[in-house]
């Protein structure tokens, strides 16, 4: 800690986090005052009433806005326990709560990437108040935590053999067991981070180490389930999901564009508040909303087949860091795809993406400037990694091979881009998309086909998973040629003939006849 925060870059990252946790928290507490339209402060009001139902009186909140697993109701009440015992405003301990967990984010990203760390910063920065004024950090952290653990082997080889405390198979059991842990822990929260599961694949995940990612993720289930119990949350506690099968398609949902765009021209139906947000609630909307359900259930099964049921093109162990970049890569894929299927879109959510990319930053070694320059220490993961753009001297050439992506994709640009359009839907312009006006439309349909574009590039990425090259085999030792007989001594041109001349000579004396 001290060596991330007290070196000179730790504490320009100290003041840059502070500064644009500042802000984030101006917007959030006054962004109406600077024009904002909409207010991000009423699912904290809402939080505040939950916390108040589980801690004073001991039940699960059952009204149709609860939509989430157990684990959210202690995320919720722990903020409520100093509001009851000693009478701290939910709010300030929730804001505290939120940028604790958010500085311990940036410190552990940054002990592994001064890149990611900064990334994460650009990223919620982009993002706007909605990243401290939801609780989404909370498993957003719970799966980088989970990216983080699987890499923790360094850049080196993720076992290595021989017995020992410092053998492979212990260094397996702790990263294996830790992110089993982190991967309950923030499924207990949100159901999404469970996607880490599917993405790890076939190729990492032996019968040791499933059995090691069983036993942690068994011991936070154990240890949510006792406070369950203790506290009596347990009745009702899977209610959420008959509140999520109820719900329609969210206005900030991709499958719902086309309706954004019918609003545009004053065709079918406005939005109505339901279940917590403004949706679509037309016959048309119901059916879409119901082929989303499927399409995602779809998406799974086949994320499940491609990743677990195919038999891995690679041989041999890869560095834990390029393992768990890789599985980054690939949940961040999948997720992608799940969003932009998806009947629901809260602007929050973009914290997932934001999450995993930083994960896959900080596991993935230095980027080339330019195509074809590769970084020897680079810790390549089974994808394309998350990277710069390339140098000046690149651009060129990758206009020439394709388009501005072609090579090493760049999602960061995308998502970063993403964010800060969404920040602008909501909370400043939302009122503009629900009315159905032009500006206010085009904005919300621009950060759609950015996420639909980023999904596809994600996809290709994980998709094209290199083959390792084969085992070097030592060529066979030469054989013992005999050596060749050595050439006759070679006389030069000149010379012959020179000798020639004069035998000619000394010949034409001894036989000459006297006159």
């Amino acid at each position: 800690m001290r060596r991330a925060w007290v070196s000179p870059f730790g504490r320009s990252l100290l003041v840059r986090w502070a500064l644009s946790r500042a802000v984030l928290l101006v917007l959030a507490l006054a962004g109406q005052v600077f024009g904002a339209q909409q207010s991000v402060l009423g699912d904290v009001d809402l939080y505040r009433d939950w916390g108040h139902t589980l801690v004073a009186q001991g039940e699960v909140p059952g009204d149709e806005k609860w939509q989430y697993p157990p684990g959210a109701a202690v995320v919720l009440a722990l903020p409520a326990v100093p509001r009851e015992l000693l009478g701290i405003p939910y709010e300030v301990s929730f804001y505290l709560l939120i940028l604790g967990l958010d500085a311990v984010v940036t410190w552990a990203l940054a002990r592994r990437s001064r890149r990611a760390a900064n990334w994460w910063l650009l990223g919620t920065l982009a993002l706007g108040p909605v990243t401290v004024a939801r609780f989404d950090l909370v498993p957003a952290a719970g799966a980088l935590a989970a990216v983080l653990a699987l890499g923790r082997g360094g850049s080196g080889s993720s076992s290595s053999p021989g017995p020992g405390p410092g053998s492979g198979s212990d260094r397996d059991r702790d990263r294996f067991g830790r992110f089993g842990g982190w991967v309950a822990f923030g499924a207990a929260v949100k159901v999404w981070p469970g996607l880490l599961l599917v993405a790890l694949g076939r190729r990492h995940a032996a019968p040791a180490r499933c059995g090691w990612i069983t036993a942690g993720a068994a011991a936070v289930v154990a240890g949510l389930s006792a406070v369950l119990l203790t506290a009596g949350w347990w009745h009702g506690a899977l209610g959420f999901l008959d509140a999520q099968r109820a719900r329609g398609l969210q206005v900030e949902a991709v499958p719902a564009t086309p309706f954004v765009v019918a609003a545009m021209f004053g065709a079918g139906s406005g939005p109505t508040y339901s279940y917590g947000s403004l949706q679509f609630d037309s016959p048309a909307a119901r059916g879409v909303a119901s082929a989303c359900s499927l399409v995602e259930m779809a998406l799974i099964g086949v994320a499940v087949v491609w990743w677990w049921g195919r038999r891995p093109r690679e041989q041999g162990e890869q560095p834990a860091a390029a393992t768990a970049a890789g599985t980054a890569g690939r949940a961040l894929a999948a997720v992608l795809i799940i969003m932009v299927t998806s009947r629901v879109l809260s602007p929050q959510y973009l914290v997932w993406l934001l999450a995993l990319a930083a994960a896959q930053l900080a596991c993935t070694g230095p980027v080339p400037d330019g195509p074809g320059q590769l970084d020897s220490s680079a810790s390549q993961p089974d994808g394309h990694p998350l990277g710069r753009l390339p140098g000046r001297r690149g651009w060129r050439q990758c206009w020439r091979r394709g388009g501005l992506w072609a090579g090493r994709r760049d999602l960061t640009v995308l998502l970063v881009a993403a964010c800060l359009l969404t920040q602008i839907v909501y909370p400043w312009r939302y009122n503009d998309v629900v009315q159905g006006r032009v500006v206010g439309g085009l904005l919300l349909i621009a950060r759609n086909l950015l996420l639909v574009v980023a999904a596809w590039y994600a996809l290709r990425a994980t998709a094209s998973e290199p083959r390792a090259a084969a085992p070097a085999v030592p060529p066979p030792p030469p054989r013992a040629e005999p050596a060749p007989p050595p050439l006759p001594r070679q006389v030069p041109r000149l010379g012959r003939a020179a000798a020639r001349l004069r035998r000619a000579v000394t010949t034409s004396r001894h036989t000459a006849t006297p006159t």
